[in-house]
């Protein structure tokens, strides 16, 4: 505590002081801040370009292996139709209509 005392005395020596202005003790070279290092950014992950396509074509496949099979479930079994009747086009334009006719 005295050796802030005695720094802000040696500051009000140094400085100016106008009535108002708060005195504060300068920082000495070794109380200045160190400019930060930049963050070293995450290291990429080990999968490869290969393995990334491969799973992108496996989601799509299992998107639509799910579509087929939600559509299959949905028009055949609930709605007691053929299974065939599915993978027409005709039929899902029926339906198209169906549900938004004006």
């Amino acid at each position: 505590m005295a050796n802030r005392r005695s720094a802000i005395q040696e500051a009000a020596r140094t400085q100016k002081a106008s009535p108002n202005k708060r005195l504060t003790r300068r920082p000495t070279t070794s109380e200045t801040p160190k400019p930060e290092k930049p963050k070293d950014k995450p290291a990429a992950s080990p999968r490869s370009a290969g393995m990334r396509t491969l799973q992108f074509v496996l989601v799509l496949v299992g998107f639509a292996a799910a579509a087929l099979i939600g559509m299959t479930v949905g028009y055949a079994m609930i709605g007691h139709q053929s299974f065939a009747d599915v993978f027409y086009p005709e039929t899902w334009a029926h339906i198209f209509e169906l549900v938004y006719a004006p």
